[in-house]
């Protein structure tokens, strides 16, 4: 989770950071040198992705069989014209794994502004996309929706056609702002052992038990029983 904050300070943008965190206000790009999708995508979501287990394929520990991400998939263009920003590889032999990626605070917990989930639920609507799917003998697609603050998982059982929505959804941005906090790149002051629970009980209880590349298996099977 440190590699956002620091990039803020690398430019001097602790003040854009904590508004980010502590607002509805969205990123811009002139400040970032790059487009906020852009940005949020390099130093936000693919770190957390990464350290979820599914490697970005260019590193070290990448042998070609770990989960790892792919950037703007063409494996499905003949069935979806419309590329998801990401494909998550090797997860499982019955699954099928996306993920729809937008600038931080485009995606709110609840709300009209959930940018992220409206595409997810898209894909998951796609009747012929699913029924592709399940024609090469895939039990799941999973959908990932984030802004890389907020994350939602989207399942749906290609046997059964049964959807499971928003299963968890979760809000890293505690997590991020206490880390901010400590790195000293937002003003304020951390709030003892408190917050640090607070921020390990969202990762540890809520975050990695769902979305991991160890877990997620189990816990698209877990939410239909």
């Amino acid at each position: 989770m440190e590699i956002f904050p620091r990039k803020f300070r690398e430019l001097g943008e602790g003040g854009r950071l904590a508004k980010l965190l502590r607002s509805t206000r969205t990123l811009e790009g002139a400040p970032l040198e790059q487009a906020p999708e852009v940005f949020t995508e390099q130093y936000l979501i693919e770190p957390v992705l990464d350290g979820l287990g599914y490697l970005n394929p260019i590193s070290e520990e990448y042998s070609g069989q770990e989960p790892h991400f792919i950037r703007r998939p063409s494996t499905y263009a003949d069935v979806e014209p419309n590329r998801p920003d990401y494909l998550l590889k090797n997860v499982d032999s019955s699954v099928a794994c996306i993920v729809e990626a937008k600038a931080a605070n485009k995606e709110r917990m609840s709300g009209a502004k959930q940018a992220a989930t409206e595409d997810v639920r898209d894909y998951l609507e796609e009747n012929t996309f699913c029924r592709y799917l399940r024609d090469i003998d895939l039990r799941y697609l999973i959908g990932i929706g984030t802004d890389g603050l907020r994350w939602t998982l989207w399942m749906k059982d290609l046997e059964t056609e049964q959807t499971f929505e928003a299963s968890p959804k979760v809000d890293l941005s505690p997590v991020i702002e206490r880390t901010a906090l400590r790195l000293q790149v937002i003003d304020g002051e951390a709030s003892g052992d408190g917050g640090t629970e607070v921020a390990r009980k969202i990762l540890y209880e809520e975050f990695v038990p769902a979305f991991a590349a160890d877990n997620v298996l189990d816990h698209v099977e877990s939410i239909q029983k």
